[in-house]
């Protein structure tokens, strides 16, 4: 295995991926993350509170574990891939969060003085601190990308990416963190799903769930 021929198979995730970046790094560039957070909070609706309030879950600790103890019936390895790459970006984020950036304000800090003029979710709970680098996009980036590895067709690759930028911008939607968090969040946990990939000896690409 190697990197190349990784990216090549890959490519229905990594090329949108990739331009994904791009966009919305040079966005970051012309853009304050207030700014950003301030647009993404303009557009709601009675439907997108509840979906993203919930698909949030799928970046939770206990979903991506459970997804590699499933995984186990039919492949131990990959289990064990699943559950290692949360761990691993797991325990990075957690670091980064609070030995890196420790006072680091989320949305809800940020804009404490005008927190009453913007649309929040019923029933979801508001951090205040720690924002960076959102740990439900760091999971769900180290879980999609590896099943993305493990299944053939180009769509379900795609749809992969699609799940976890989702989640992603799930935590934006929610008021739970910037878009910064959730950008090197995803990195982060893509890098660390493709860095077990290459190196773990007993793994094959191609494969098929």
């Amino acid at each position: 295995m190697n990197l190349f021929k990784l990216l090549r198979a890959n490519s229905p995730f990594i090329i949108p991926y990739g331009l994904l970046l791009i966009v919305l790094g040079i966005y970051q560039i012309l853009y304050r993350q207030g700014i950003i957070s301030l647009e993404v909070n303009r557009y709601y609706s009675s439907l997108a509170d509840p979906f993203f309030k919930y698909v949030t879950h799928l970046g939770d600790g206990a979903f991506c574990i459970g997804v590699g103890l499933v995984m186990m019936y039919w492949s131990r390895p990959k289990g064990i891939l699943i559950i290692l790459s949360y761990a691993i970006s797991g325990i990075f984020a957690q670091l980064i969060k609070n030995f890196g950036f420790p006072h680091e304000p989320r949305p809800a800090e940020y804009f404490s003085g005008m927190m009453q003029h913007l649309h929040t979710v019923t029933g979801v709970e508001l951090s205040h601190w720690n924002s960076f680098p959102s740990g439900h996009t760091t999971s769900a980036f180290s879980l999609f990308a590896l099943l993305a590895v493990w299944v053939k067709s180009p769509f379900l690759k795609f749809l992969c990416l699609v799940m976890a930028a989702t989640i992603g911008f799930s935590r934006m939607y929610l008021m739970q963190h910037f878009l910064i968090d959730v950008y090197t969040g995803s990195l982060l946990g893509t890098l660390t799903a493709y860095a077990l990939v290459l190196n773990s000896p007993r793994f094959k690409l191609p494969s098929t769930l």
